[in-house]
């Protein structure tokens, strides 16, 4: 007696690619608090018809005086649980200046609440974080020069800002 044989079904394999020894995969978060906490901040709603994104830190930055020190101090919480990761002391003065400048220059009215839409220094640190999370003692030449030229401009910055505010109030009481 013959059976009827069904035509054979093709069998699918399934293949992952794992990166070489001692490097990460780039898809792999380091530490998903912090990336959620980061597109939070800074890149959760789109602009419709548009593809600049903005988080929440912008919105709370509207509220004056108070506004730009809550989103800087939820700004240093996440640097805070960075050092965890045991970056090189040079990634983490990176990310303390992004912060340093976007509070500085996010406090002047409205020039600073575009900046914040533009310079989104959460995301920037979080990108920092994965690029230098697991490797300790990483330090290249172009680090030190980013940071040099993000303390000259934050120093710059904070001068003009003083000689502004100064002679705006001068100018207001006739004292000039």
């Amino acid at each position: 007696m013959k059976t009827e044989q069904s035509p054979e079904q093709p069998k699918y394999v399934e293949v992952e690619v794992l990166p070489r020894r001692g490097q990460a995969r780039q898809n792999s978060s380091p530490d998903p608090f912090i990336e959620f906490a980061s597109r939070l901040l800074d890149t959760i709603f789109v602009f419709p018809g548009t593809r600049i994104r903005f988080g929440v830190e912008p919105i709370i930055g509207l509220v004056p005086i108070l506004g730009d020190q809550a989103t800087s101090l939820m700004s240093a919480a996440l640097l805070y649980r960075s050092v965890q990761h045991r970056l090189p002391r040079i990634a983490l003065v990176r990310m303390a200046l992004n912060i340093l400048i976007n509070g500085v220059i996010g406090m002047v009215p409205v020039i600073g609440d575009l900046f914040v839409l533009w310079y989104k220094p959460n995301i920037r640190n979080y990108r920092i974080l994965q690029r230098y999370a697991g490797h300790t003692d990483v330090v290249t030449k172009d680090d030190w020069v980013f940071v040099s030229l993000l303390i000259g401009i934050t120093f710059f910055l904070m001068v003009c800002i003083t000689v502004l505010l100064t002679y705006t109030v001068l100018s207001q009481f006739r004292w000039w």
